[in-house]
């Protein structure tokens, strides 16, 4: 049985793992660490495991889904507000970026493009949404996206969801769901599209 609910503490990592092999093919994690020492498979991992530290610890929406208990898809980002990290995960984050050369230079990039075609009202950021390859094609992305998308819908300061995703796939899957594409971008051979879901 599928259901989704709050991610705890307790389930980053699994969150995490079920993230990466969600990711395992994304161009966007390709690109940014694809020259990490780490390899790209390790550095998606902290990369997602900053990012859903710091949503829990902001109180920001952070979701999972669980089939039988386990943990198999996640969603993440921010609601209509953008508040300081705490102090000891920007400084886990700035010791990440600094891990790889041009990294930091790289997420700048992407920030840039994601930043340029974002709405001007507040909105709720859609910043990750993955399920394990084996869900996937089964509804499970739909009914992750549709709860993000209902917190949203309930928060009076947003006027919806956006996101941008570099893996046409997901792209299509935003189309079937709702989402207008406001603009696109490239870093380097890989292109980036920015979509959004008016409440």
């Amino acid at each position: 049985m599928v259901e989704i609910a709050r991610a705890g503490t307790d389930e980053v990592d699994a969150a995490v793992a079920a993230l990466a092999e969600a990711f395992a093919a994304d161009p966007l994690m390709g690109y940014l660490f694809g020259d990490h020492p780490r390899g790209v498979r390790a550095s998606t991992m902290a990369f997602f495991s900053i990012l859903l530290r710091v949503r829990l610890a902001l109180g920001m929406p952070a979701l999972v889904l669980r089939r039988d208990g386990e943990v198999l898809g996640a969603a993440m980002g921010y609601d209509a507000t953008r508040p300081q990290w705490p102090a000891s995960l920007a400084a886990e984050w700035a010791r990440f970026e600094a891990s790889a050369p041009e990294l930091a230079d790289r997420m700048a990039a992407y920030d840039e493009i994601s930043e340029a075609h974002a709405p001007a009202a507040d909105h709720y950021y859609l910043g990750v949404l993955g399920v394990h390859p084996e869900l996937q094609g089964r509804g499970a992305g739909k009914a992750l996206l549709e709860a993000y998308c209902e917190a949203s819908l309930a928060d009076g300061r947003s006027g919806g969801v956006y996101l941008d995703t570099a893996n046409p796939r997901s792209l299509a899957f935003y189309d079937r769901n709702g989402f207008e594409r406001r603009g696109e971008g490239r870093l380097g051979p890989v292109s980036i599209w920015c979509v959004f879901r008016p409440t």
